[in-house]
């Protein structure tokens, strides 16, 4: 379940960040080659708060995927057109382990910062637990749009940024009675 929720976290982050302009801000990753950082920088200031700085979560982050994309060269446009939401698909765990990382080096230590998801950001995420859910017991023994939305709006509203990237996250307590809750609530009659 935690590879779904960094998935689920990741996956809102990405999708947010493609719906962001560009101004023209640029990272040099190697000689010759520049990345657009205006996307990423406005989307994780907005998503992570003040969990991290977003400009070095950024700068940490861009050279990351450039370095496991550079011989790619559609992903490689894909990377500096901005759509960052395009590179996960493929490549969620990698993805996951570079946005953990740059998150533990340009944390700010705010354990009160939250999640921040937009409508379009929450529709993106329900979608893919829904995916996740097709055959489970939960799909069986609840109504799925209605648990997605539980437990959508407790990442936002339940959880720190902080808490949520704990390597045992969906152990905690905290975790485990959101998800009762979410389960209870939402149970097919």
């Amino acid at each position: 379940m935690r590879q779904i929720n960094v998935f689920i976290f990741l996956s809102t982050c990405l999708s947010a960040c493609r719906q962001q302009s560009n101004n023209g801000e640029t990272i040099t990753v190697e000689k010759g080659v520049e990345i657009p950082i205006a996307a990423c920088v406005e989307a994780n200031s907005k998503i992570l708060g003040n969990s991290v700085d977003p400009i070095a979560f950024c700068r940490c982050l861009i050279p990351k995927f450039y370095q496991d994309l550079k011989h790619d060269p559609e992903k490689l446009k894909t990377l500096k057109k901005g759509n960052w939401y395009d590179l996960a698909k493929d490549k969620q765990e990698i993805v996951a382990k570079y946005f953990e990382s740059c998150m533990i080096q340009t944390g700010t230590n705010d354990s009160t910062a939250k999640f921040t998801i937009t409508p379009r950001m929450a529709e993106d995420m329900k979608k893919k637990m829904k995916q996740e859910l097709i055959g489970s017991e939960i799909e069986k023994t609840n109504d799925v749009d209605k648990y997605c939305d539980c437990m959508i709006n407790s990442l936002q509203t339940d959880f720190t940024i902080k808490e949520m990237m704990q390597d045992n996250f969906n152990e905690t307590e905290k975790y485990q009675k959101v998800l009762a809750k979410c389960l209870k609530s939402t149970r097919k009659n």
